[in-house]
Formats: C-alpha cells, structure tokens, sequence
C-alpha cells in the first residue's frame, strides 16, 4: 500500500486512491512533528511544547493524551500492517512509517541535494528537472495557521532549501542558454532571502550572460546596500569576486539553447606572482595615506583584466572599498569610468553620499550620476573644473571611510576628458587612501597608441620617481605557470596532435610535449594558450577565437602593413626585411612604415643579436606569436602565395642574404 504524506499547502495523507485530512490545527501541527521526527521520536513534553507553543494549559497531559488517541486513530488504517503505527517506546512517541511512504518535505529536500549533484557533474537537464520539481513543492507553505519555535525553524529551513532549488535550477537555465527564465528564478530566490548572497550572485550571474553588465552591477549594489544597512557587514569576499568578473567588456549575449561549456568556464589563476607582490605593495603604501598609481600595460589577451581582478579581490579581502569602472571605445558616457565607479558607491551606500560633499557639488553630481537623477546631455554639464571639483570631492569621502581601490580596465579607450579627470585626480589626493590601477593595452595602432601614451605618461611621470607611481608590463606566462595552468584546466584530454598544417612541419621534431609546443606557439599568452589548449582540432590548429583576433589586428593596421604580413607569413616563421618587401609590391618607404606599424601593434619582433657585432647588417624579424603567423598563412590565397614564392625565387639574393643572418643570429 503506497501513501503520501504532503506536509506543504493543505496537510493530506493519500492512500489507496482516497484523500485524507486532519480536522484540527492541533492534530496537524502534531502529526507534522511526529513525521519529520522519524524513528527518533519526541517526548511528550517536545511534542506539547510543539502543539501550545506559549505557555501549556492546566490539562495539557490529559489533552495530549486524547490528541495522541485521534492520531493513532487517524493513522491506524493507512497501514498495511495490523499494528498500528503510532507507538510509544522508551517514553517517546514513535510514528513508524514503513518503507512505501513518501514525505513531501523529505522527497523535496533530496531532489534539491540530488539536483546539486547533477549541477556539478554538469548534467544541466537533470538538475534543472529536479530542482524546478522541489521547488514547485516547497513554496506551499508549511503549517500556515500555526506560530511557534519549531514550526518557525522547520518554515526557515525550507525556504533555504527552496532557495536553493532556485538557484540551482537558475544557473542550469543560464547554462542552457534560457535566460528570461533563469533571471525570473533568480530573482525570485533574492526576494525570499535578500540577505543570501549566492542568490545575488546567481542574478548577477545570469544578468552578465545576458549581455547586460549594468543589471549586473544594479544587483551587487543591491545586495551591498542590504547587508550595510540590515547587518551592517560588506559582502563576501566570493560576492567581491563576482563584482570584479564584471570587469572588461560584457559578454556577448547567448542565443537560447545555446549551452555553457566547459570552454565558457572561468580560467584558472597562476603565475604572476612578482606583479602580485607589486600591487600588494602598492596597496600597502596606499593604506597608510600615500595615495598610488598603478599602470598595468600589455597586448591583448595577456591578462591585465584578470590581474586587476585578483588584485581588488585581494584588497578586498583586507578590507578595502572597491570601486570599479572602465572606459569604452567611443562611450556615450562623460568620464564613463569614474561615473560607473563612483554610481556603484553612491548606490551601495546604506547612508546619503552627498551628505559629506560641498552644496556645490551635489548639483553636478546629480547631473552626472544613473543614481542620482543623471546622466544628462553633455551640453548641459556645467564646465569641466565644476564636475572634476564634484566627481574628486566624492572619491575621497569614499576613501576617507576606509582604504579605497579604484580599478579602471580598458583605460586605452579614455577619451581626453577622461584622461584629464584622471591626472586630476592623482594630483589632488596625494593624501588620501587611494589606490588607483589602470589597465591598458600596448599593442594599439601606432596614431592611438601615441595619444594613449602620452596620456598615460603624463600621468604617471610626476609620481613614479618619489614612489607613488608603478608601471607593470605583462608578458607571457612562463613554461611553469603554463604547465600549471594546464592541469588545473583538466585540459589532459583535449590537447592532441591536430591535422598536419604548415606549421606543425616547422615545429615538428622540436618537442614531443604538445603543452610546451602550445607555450611556444602562443609565446604565452594566456588567451591564445587556453584557446590552444581547448580546441577540439588539437593545439597545433588556429583556434576560432585567435583567428578573430588576428583579424580585427589586421583591419586596424591599414592595407600596406596587412600586404607585408601576408608575404611575411609565407615566407617563413622569420624573415629580412629585403626578402618580403619586393614581393608585397611596396616601395622602401611604404614598406618601413608598414613594417614599423607592424613592430608597434606587437605582431613582429626585430631580432636584434647580429646587430651589436655588425652595425650595417639587416636585421631580421619574426612573428612575436607562432600561432599568429599561421593565423594569416591561413588566410593567403593560393594566387598570392604563388607570387610570393616565384618573385622571391626570381630574386634569390634578398632570400639567401636572409638565410645566411638567419644562421648568423642563431
């Protein structure tokens, strides 16, 4: 005989096809705590405390002896056994359910647990199955017309458990590419427990995959602004982390029923340990008043979002106020990193930031800030020294409350302004708690890189010679951390020899080791070695993701310098300049200013070991990354590459000379 017990919504026992119910509150709330006490058992005085949860009436023995009665009563003929269930052993009540009853409460909270499992092992229909099942049950209510200690905690467990089944079945959705329902189960799950932070982040989370970073950033806000003003805490350092993963630019909405692969999964942190010691310093002076700047510099793919992130986790961890913002290519935002920074703050914030400004600076600030009323259009700001005044008086009551960290990515997009504001503001908080680190890239075309530059040098020089002032140039990882990298990406299976290409002839016989041919191919450059590493055709092929990026190199270079890497890479890993030169149809002068654009945006490198013996011997370049070379060999017409081949054929000269320097430097 199967029967159900459905504790949630209208308490029912289903038996054998019939619905039954319990008459009176006292009888269900009783019942309730004889099931979930399972062969444990409650003493008499547990179980009167449960049913008169003030204090017990005069005949409160004699009335739980006659509940007890209707309940034995109630659950004698739900049994197959001629015993009845209900029974008292070692003076405690015993409901002895057998093996066939099913308990609602019990199922859901095994289904939540199970869903987890199947999360983690990436079964995302399975545990979105189970998870939205538990949780259709268990947002009945529980005992709804009875108060009390244990229906109190019974009533707080189960919405954790609900919240749970929330989440979970929310981040199988958002793997699965259906995001408007992973968002709807999300935000629920922070409506039921605002104060629980794995909700927060699962909306954050789910936002970000939709493409749409300031939602994210509105529900972190949320959540600080909740725990200050309720707890009085910050959020954790977890929450911090998936703060700072909102860093760069936001991801590219996902088609639905698109899933998230193991491809899509956060990368793994390693190396960088002196440029972590650099920013810890840097943090360290900060903290004692000496305000600093930190500039981390390097092409693209090499890791600076990902350093700034681990560093504001760091220095969150101790404490810190994080602020975070970046500049975009062509914003529509006036001084869009400091308003983004500056927004998140003023939003989080439990009390009124404008409290602590000049009345004459709350206007602009208005006028500037989402939070506040703003932005406006540019041309009703009021003139520039009004808004730095206003935006650098905000900052330091920010950083007045304790240590403050201002992250800003991207920082080669700045427009002037922005670029003004920040050397504007490094000047005037000399004594302010502040650290300031600024990301940019180095491998720009050569007419944005100069403006770039000398921004950023202009900002820099005054502070970095009395020690308030740090550049970090990152290269590639080292062979140790790449090794590293690869066993915590589990990347065992993945990496395999691929199709035989042109470049794998070039390496073949140099190493076995498919790891360190992927280091060398890439120069180690993490995201061209990850991309390496996970592509299903095997490491010695150009992954999609490498491919896109060479090409959006190409297209900001300009045709001269794209015509000579083509020659470039068919002519061979390393090449003199006399040798690609003719067969790329440019005169000497297009030629050097195409090259030159080429050593700027970091494509080539100048091997310069003959140099120093031989002043007037040509200098030989190469491909900084093997994989980018057979990026652009790949996408050589087969016309092209036969005039390449027969002009330099035709002019044997400029080829041996580069053979015999070749040798020369090796």
């Amino acid at each position: 005989m199967d029967t159900a017990i459905e504790l949630l919504g209208p308490m029912a026992v289903r038996c054998a096809g019939t619905v039954h119910h319990l008459q009176s509150a006292q009888t269900r709330v009783a019942f309730a705590r004889l099931v979930l006490a399972g062969p444990e058992g409650v003493t008499r005085h547990e179980l009167a405390d449960v049913i008169w949860p003030g204090e017990l009436p005069p005949t409160w023995a004699s009335a739980l002896r006659t509940l007890v009665s209707r309940l034995r009563a109630f659950v004698g003929p739900l049994q197959a056994e001629e015993t009845n269930p209900l029974v008292k052993r070692g003076g405690r009540y015993v409901l002895a359910l057998g093996k066939g009853v099913l308990v609602d409460v019990r199922y859901a909270t095994r289904s939540v647990a199970a869903a987890q499992q199947a999360l983690n092992a990436g079964d995302l229909a399975g545990a979105d199955r189970l998870a939205t099942e538990a949780a259709d049950r268990l947002r009945f209510p529980f005992l709804s017309e009875h108060e009390g200690d244990w229906v109190g905690e019974q009533r707080e467990r189960l919405t954790e458990c609900l919240v749970t089944a929330l989440e979970i079945a929310s981040r199988a959705a958002t793997g699965t590419g259906d995001h408007n329902r992973a968002a709807l189960l999300a935000e629920e799950a922070t409506t039921r427990a605002p104060e629980r932070e794995s909700a927060h982040r699962c909306l954050m989370a789910v936002r970000e995959a939709m493409g749409n970073r300031g939602e994210a950033l509105r529900a972190y806000q949320r959540l600080r602004r909740y725990l200050a003003e309720e707890l009085g805490v910050d959020p954790s350092p977890e929450t911090e982390a998936a703060y700072l993963a909102l860093l760069g630019p936001s991801s590219a909405p996902t088609a639905p029923g698109t899933r998230t692969t193991a491809e899509h999964r956060p990368v793994p942190f390693v190396g960088r340990h002196h440029e972590m010691a650099m920013l810890t310093g840097a943090w360290a002076r900060a903290s004692r008043g000496s305000r600093q700047f930190v500039l981390v510099t390097g092409e693209s793919g090499i890791g600076k979002t990902r350093l700034l992130r681990e560093a504001g986790e760091a220095m969150a961890t101790e404490g810190g106020l994080l602020l975070v913002g970046r500049c975009d290519e062509g914003a529509m935002i006036p001084y869009q990193p400091f308003v983004e920074a500056l927004d998140g703050y003023v939003a989080a914030s439990p009390d009124d930031p404008l409290e602590a400004v000049s009345p004459a600076v709350r206007g602009p600030l208005r006028l500037l800030l989402p939070s506040l009323g703003g932005p406006c259009p540019p041309g009703e700001l009021p003139e520039q020294s009004i808004l730095f005044a206003a935006l650098t008086q905000l900052l330091l009551v920010a950083a007045s409350e304790r240590p403050c960290a201002l992250l800003i990515d991207d920082v080669h997009w700045a427009d002037p302004q922005t670029a003004a504001l920040l050397r504007h503001v490094l000047r005037t908080t000399a004594d302010a708690r502040l650290c300031v680190v600024a990301a940019a890239r180095n491998d720009l075309p050569t007419s944005d890189r100069r403006r770039v530059r000398a921004s950023l040098d202009e900002a820099m020089l005054p502070f970095e010679h009395v020690g308030e002032g740090t550049e970090i140039a990152l290269g590639g990882l080292d062979f140790a951390s790449t090794r590293a990298l690869t066993q915590k990406l589990d990347t065992g299976s993945i990496v395999a020899d691929g199709a035989t290409t042109r470049e794998s002839v070039d390496t073949a016989g140099t190493d076995a080791d498919p790891i360190r041919r992927a280091h060398a191919r890439s120069g180690g450059n993490p995201f061209m070695l990850v991309e390496m590493l996970r592509h299903k055709a095997g490491s010695d092929s150009v992954p999609p993701a490498v491919a896109r990026l060479v090409a959006a190199k190409q297209a900001a270079i300009g045709q001269n310098a794209t015509r000579l890497l083509q020659v470039a890479a068919v002519t061979g890993p390393s090449f003199a300049f006399d040798a690609v030169a003719g067969a790329a149809g440019l005169d000497v002068l297009s030629a050097l200013d195409a090259l030159e654009a080429l050593l700027e945006v970091g494509i080539l490198t100048e091997v310069t070991a003959a140099g120093a013996r031989h002043p007037y011997r040509p200098a030989i370049y190469e491909f900084r990354h093997t994989v980018v070379r057979q990026a652009v060999d790949e996408q050589v017409s087969d016309a092209r590459r036969r005039h390449v081949t027969s002009w330099q054929q035709a002019e044997p000269g400029a080829t041996s000379q580069h053979h015999h320097e070749l040798g020369a430097v090796k």
